[in-house]
């Protein structure tokens, strides 16, 4: 006989939680409430941007990361996680 083992909701991160349960239509629809002279589509990116930076903190906290990269990513040095420039097969 076999077991179906079924893993306990309350595990989910909040970082992943947070990530499903956020609404970006709700967040653009507060900030052009706010800004009524942004457009629709700069309200949507900061939604965005705003929503992604948060999840990007929460999963910073929760997970063993070197600092090194804590801190490029909280300088916004998004870059050099993609620049090759450094790469040595590049060269």
């Amino acid at each position: 006989m076999s077991k179906v083992i079924k893993f306990p909701k309350d595990k989910i991160e909040y970082s992943d939680r947070f990530f499903r349960k956020v609404d970006p239509k709700a967040v653009t629809h507060h900030i052009t409430m706010l800004h009524p002279k942004l457009s629709p589509k700069v309200a949507h990116a900061i939604a965005l941007a705003l929503i992604y930076t948060t999840y990007v903190e929460l999963v910073l906290d929760e997970e063993k990361i070197p600092q090194e990269i804590v801190d490029k990513v909280r300088n916004n040095d998004f870059k050099s996680f993609i620049d090759k420039t450094s790469d040595k097969r590049v060269n």
